[in-house]
């Protein structure tokens, strides 16, 4: 179940809103500068991933599985802070979980620039979802050691021109923040 506090999300200018291909223009998603999904993102260094990227403007999904009310608290200071967020429970074990996030999140925000793993949570799932749904020329950074990517994903990602990467729990952020200057500017 996702937790969603889309209505707390400040109002945007009209020209800051686009189409998402639907006719009712209330399912429009905000225009920002990039959209991460951060796994673990209710507590530690998820939580510190999701409010320091918040603060460059992205939108940000929170992920969780046990935590709600540390996610929900994540959220609200995102909010108090002119952010933009959706906290969605997966659990990064179970596939269709995963395939949920990833169209929880699009459907949110209309497209995943970015995906961040914290926890020591399995992310073969992920990987493998990641692939496919994050936009081309995207990142994927862990800060657990990397997990062997199958060489279909591997190739695929190579292929999308993904930037996939590890990074200490204390760089994360500095990553992305390379990343982020060479991508989106």
């Amino acid at each position: 179940m996702a937790v969603r506090t889309d209505a707390r999300r400040p109002r945007a200018g009209i020209e800051d809103m686009i189409p998402n291909g639907h006719d009712d223009p209330s399912t429009t998603v905000t225009r920002t500068k990039a959209v991460a999904i951060v796994t673990g993102g209710s507590a530690g260094t998820g939580r510190d991933v999701a409010l320091g990227v918040a603060g460059w403007g992205w939108a940000i999904v929170v992920v969780y599985l046990e935590h709600q009310r540390s996610a929900e608290a994540t959220v609200a200071e995102i909010f108090a802070a002119g952010g933009r967020t959706v906290s969605v429970r997966a659990d990064l074990a179970d596939d269709l979980d995963v395939e949920r996030l990833f169209a929880e999140s699009i459907s949110a925000f209309g497209r995943v620039d970015v995906v961040v793993h914290t926890t020591t949570d399995s992310a073969s799932h992920l990987y493998h979802h990641a692939a496919r749904h994050v936009r081309e020329a995207g990142a994927i950074v862990s800060v657990t050691p990397a997990e062997r990517i199958s060489p279909g994903i591997a190739r695929l990602v190579r292929e999308r021109g993904i930037t996939v990467g590890r990074a200490p729990p204390g760089a994360v952020l500095s990553f992305l923040d390379t990343w982020r200057r060479r991508a989106i500017g």
